[in-house]
């Protein structure tokens, strides 16, 4: 059996991660050699790393992968990987994420690793990049596609993205989107469980979030735009499960709120997930994305969604019929759209049952565990190794 090395940089608690891990479980569970490997870094978001042990999946950490650029870090994890590459002789090296993606792509070319693949979640060069910085990853990303198989976007905006930034050649993308392991139905039982357990009231119309406390999922901004909502209706509750490096500032902000209990900020939650069903309206304030996969697990609780309108999340989102779809920036709509459906339990219910429907045909892990094993056994017969050796 063909052996695959799945790379990415810090094993926290993400969609990018959770994604590598359910695909590395899947394809082991499916008969598939497969081992994970990652940074030593976690942080404030949590982290994996228990569960995949507790999944029996093989994970290796390797030493000086951080997520910050460090030349000498950098240089340590580079030569780390091709040698250990080199030495363990895989068939597939997999990378995931912007550092693991680079060096990965480059120990493993220099290693003989025949098939380099690169999942791309979302790119770099975010819209808050500085020039030089857009710049320098741009480069990098492009120096790596020419020392890349095939390149795994993730939405069809990530590969559009790419090729307009001069990133690989057409035919180098594969586009698989995310799937997920649905939960069963959300009854009123269900909902009143999570509810307690998170301390809510059981009348409560309550619009929340699952996501990092990070500048990119922009939860101050949310917040603020949601304020004005809550301070208007006594129903109304905001919730944000997860943590990050802004949980301080959110601190502050609720405390200047003068909300108390109606603001509510979870922290962190191993399952978030187990969580939604709480929740009446989810929302998502994220300044950029490639596919954010808590948009598929919030559609598969049932919740109508409200979100800007960024990278991939119209590739699940229907405007107006699973969630409404804002501009990205205009706070304005974006609170107006989330008080609509605040109001609106019949809007919810009927946009909540076409976003469960809508998630079930196109998002499952079954389906996206099809295609992802469909194209590694197309590269694998392409390089003539066997798959069933």
């Amino acid at each position: 059996m063909p052996r695959i090395c799945h790379l990415i940089t810090r094993f926290i608690l993400g969609g990018a991660q959770r994604l590598a891990l359910e695909t590395c479980a899947s394809l082991r569970d499916r008969g598939w050699d497969v081992e994970l490997w990652t940074g030593p870094q976690t942080g404030a978001e949590g982290s994996l790393h228990e569960e995949a042990r507790n999944r029996r999946l093989p994970l290796r950490l390797v030493p000086h992968l951080v997520r910050e650029i460090s030349v000498l870090a950098d240089a340590q994890a580079y030569g780390w990987l091709r040698r250990e590459l080199r030495r363990e002789r895989f068939d597939i090296l997999h990378t995931h994420s912007s550092k693991a993606g680079i060096l990965g792509r480059l120990a493993g070319a220099d290693a003989g690793v025949p098939i380099r693949v690169h999942s791309v979640h979302g790119w770099a060069m975010t819209p808050e990049t500085s020039g030089a910085a857009r710049l320098l990853y741009t480069a990098l990303e492009r120096y790596a596609a020419r020392r890349t198989t095939r390149l795994v976007a993730v939405s069809d905006w990530v590969r559009q993205t790419g090729l307009a930034a001069g990133i690989g050649r057409p035919q180098q993308y594969r586009v698989i989107r995310g799937g997920i392991v649905f939960p069963g139905a959300t009854d009123v039982a269900t909902r009143s469980r999570r509810r307690r357990e998170l301390g809510l009231p059981e009348d409560a119309v309550v619009l929340g979030t699952l996501g990092r406390l990070d500048p990119a999922k922009d939860p101050l901004g949310a917040l603020e735009g949601a304020l004005p909502l809550i301070r208007d209706d006594p129903r109304l509750h905001l919730v944000f499960i997860g943590d990050g490096r802004l949980r301080a500032r959110m601190e502050r902000a609720r405390e200047r709120s003068g909300l108390g209990s109606r603001v509510m900020l979870a922290g962190l939650r191993h399952d978030g997930s187990h969580f939604l069903p709480a929740l009446d309206v989810f929302f998502l304030s994220s300044r950029w994305e490639g596919f954010p996969l808590v948009v598929i697990e919030a559609m598969a609780a049932g919740l109508p969604v409200v979100s800007f309108d960024v990278a991939g999340v119209r590739e699940a989102v229907e405007d107006g019929r699973t969630g409404y779809l804002v501009p990205p920036g205009d706070r304005a709509t974006w609170t107006r759209r989330l008080g609509e459906l605040a109001r609106d339990a019949s809007r919810r219910r009927i946009f909540g049952d076409r976003g469960r429907e809508s998630a079930r045909a196109r998002f499952s892990l079954e389906t996206m565990m099809e295609e992802t094993e469909g194209f590694y056994r197309a590269l694998l017969s392409g390089n003539q190794i066997s798959v069933s050796s």
